[in-house]
C-alpha cells in the first residue's frame, strides 16, 4: 500500500498525463490525422473527407480568434467598469446593482424579467451592472446610450468576477442580483459578501423542471441548493416556487415577488373595443410545444368555432392540422400588440399542466389585464386569484371558463388598483429594500 505522500504523486502525474492527453487530442495535428487515417480505413470516410476538411479548418479557425477575441472584449469591459467605478466613487450616496441575468443583452424597452428589472432600476437612476448570455461568442458587446449601464456577456463576467466584487464604489451601497444558477457563480458569494454587497437569489422560474424538457441543460440542483444558503435573500415569481426553496434551505430567507407591468405599457389612446362579428380570443407568447399545449389548443378551438383565435409568437410547429378558426400571425414587435389586442374579447394561455407551469408567473398575463382582457389558463396556482382570472384543469373546463370569460364586462378600476401595486418601478423598489434591511447574514 502507497504511503500518503506516494499516492499524491501517483494523483498529481495521473492528472498531468490526463491534461496532456486532452491537449494532444485537441490539438490540429492529432485531429487531422485521426481524419485521414480513418478515410484511409472506410471508402465512405473518404468521400466525406473534402467536408470534414473543411469543417476542421473553419472550427480551427475559430478557436484562434476566440482566443484572441475574449482577452480583448474582458478588456473592453474593464475600462468601462474602472472609468464607471470612478465616477460612482464621487458620489456621496446611493445605490448599485449587478444583475447576473441569463438572459440577452439589454435592446429597447422589452424583455423578461431581468431586463424589465434593469430598466426599471436605471429609470430610478440606479447605475447596473448587466451580465447576459449569447450564444456567439465573437458577437460585439453591445453599445448603450446609458452611461449608468454596462453590459457584459457571460464569458467576460466570469473572468472578472473579482474585480467586480473588490472594486471601491466609495459610499455606494451595493446589490449583486443572481438571476440564475449558472455553475461556478456559487463560488463567489462569500466573496461579494466580504465586499460589503447584499446579494439576492431573484428565481424567475423552475430551472430544475427547464431542465427535463431540455430548455436548461446547465442545470446543477446543487448550485442552486448552495446559493439559496448563502445569499441575504431569495425571491421567487410563484408560491409554488417558494415553498421549493424554502425545502432546499431550511431557514434561509425566502419571499415572493411576483412579475409586473410597465407604467407605460399602454399607449395613451388604447381604447378596448372587442370585436363581436365573430369574437375573437388572442394570445401572444412563446409557442414551444414543452410549455404550449398544442393538442388541448386544437381541441378548444374545435369546440368553440364560433370564435376565431389568433395567436401571435414565435416558434409554432409546422406540422398542426390546425382548425379554420385559428390564424397563427407570427411574431409582431411589442409596439404593435395593442393593435390586436384591442379587438379580442379574452386571452388565453393553454399551458401544459405540470410542475414547469405550476413554477410560473407569466408576464403576458399583467399585459393581457392591462389591455383590458379576461384570462383563462389552465392550472397555474400563482395566478389563480388574480382579477378576472380563471384557471382550470381540463379542456371542458376550459371552454366553459372562456364562453364566461367573453361575455365579462371588466371594470377597468378593479384591475388598475391591481396593476398599480405590480408595475416594475414597484419591483425595483422591493428590490433597493434589502439594502436598508438590518437582517440578512
Amino acid at each position: 500500500m502507497l504511503p500518503e505522500s506516494g499516492l499524491e504523486t501517483v494523483q498529481t502525474e495521473l492528472k498531468r498525463l490526463q491534461d496532456e492527453n486532452r491537449r494532444l487530442r485537441e490539438s490540429a495535428s492529432f485531429r487531422l490525422g485521426h481524419l485521414l487515417v480513418s478515410a484511409a480505413q472506410s471508402p465512405r470516410r473518404m468521400l466525406s473527407l473534402p467536408v470534414d476538411l473543411v469543417r476542421l479548418v473553419a472550427e480551427l479557425r475559430r478557436g484562434k480568434a476566440f482566443s484572441e477575441w475574449v482577452p480583448r472584449q474582458c478588456a473592453m469591459v474593464r475600462e468601462q467598469w474602472h472609468s464607471l467605478a470612478c465616477d460612482l466613487r464621487l458620489r456621496n450616496d446611493g445605490a448599485f446593482v449587478f444583475l447576473f441575468s441569463g438572459t440577452t443583452f439589454i435592446q429597447g424597452t422589452r424583455g423578461n424579467r431581468p431586463i424589465r428589472q434593469a430598466q426599471a432600476l436605471l429609470g430610478r437612476k440606479v447605475p447596473v451592472l448587466f451580465s447576459y448570455h449569447r450564444s456567439r461568442p465573437l458577437d460585439d458587446l453591445p453599445v448603450s446610450a446609458n452611461p449608468s449601464l454596462i453590459q457584459s456577456p457571460v464569458d467576460v463576467t466570469m473572468q472578472l468576477m473579482e474585480e467586480f466584487a473588490t472594486e471601491d464604489l466609495g459610499a455606494l451601497r451595493k446589490l449583486f442580483i443572481v438571476s440564475y444558477p449558472y455553475p461556478g457563480i456559487e463560488r463567489y458569494i462569500a466573496l461579494f459578501r466580504s465586499n460589503g454587497w447584499k446579494i439576492i437569489y431573484d428565481c424567475r422560474d423552475d430551472w430544475e423542471e427547464f431542465a427535463k424538457v431540455g430548455m436548461a441543460r446547465w442545470f446543477d440542483a446543487e448550485v442552486e441548493s448552495r446559493l439559496v444558503a448563502q445569499v441575504d435573500r431569495t425571491y421567487c415569481v410563484s408560491t409554488p416556487l417558494v415553498a421549493k426553496m424554502q425545502r432546499l434551505a431550511p431557514g434561509s430567507q425566502v419571499a415572493l415577488m411576483p412579475n409586473a407591468v410597465e407604467t407605460d405599457f399602454l399607449p395613451p389612446d388604447y381604447r378596448h373595443e372587442p370585436q363581436s362579428s365573430p369574437p375573437i380570443v388572442g394570445y401572444f407568447g412563446h409557442l414551444s410545444s414543452a410549455w404550449f399545449n398544442w393538442d388541448a389548443f386544437e381541441e378548444i378551438a374545435r369546440r368553440l368555432p364560433q370564435y376565431r383565435f389568433e395567436i401571435i409568437g414565435h416558434s409554432a410547429p409546422e406540422d398542426r392540422n390546425l382548425p379554420p378558426n385559428v390564424e397563427l400571425l407570427g411574431p409582431k414587435p411589442w409596439q404593435e400588440l395593442h393593435r390586436y389586442a384591442r379587438r379580442w374579447s379574452a386571452a388565453i394561455i393553454p399551458f401544459r399542466i405540470g410542475a414547469l407551469s405550476d413554477g410560473v408567473d407569466p408576464i403576458k398575463i399583467y399585459e393581457y389585464l392591462s389591455f383590458g382582457l379576461p384570462v383563462v389558463s389552465f392550472r397555474m396556482p400563482q395566478i389563480r386569484n388574480y382579477p378576472y382570472t380563471v384557471t382550470v384543469e381540463t379542456v371542458d373546463a376550459f371552454c366553459n371558463a372562456l364562453e364566461r370569460a367573453c361575455g365579462t364586462v371588466v371594470e377597468r378600476g378593479v384591475i388598475d388598483a391591481f396593476l398599480a401595486r405590480n408595475t416594475w418601478e414597484v419591483r425595483a423598489e422591493e428590490l433597493l429594500q434589502i439594502l436598508d434591511d438590518k437582517m440578512g447574514r
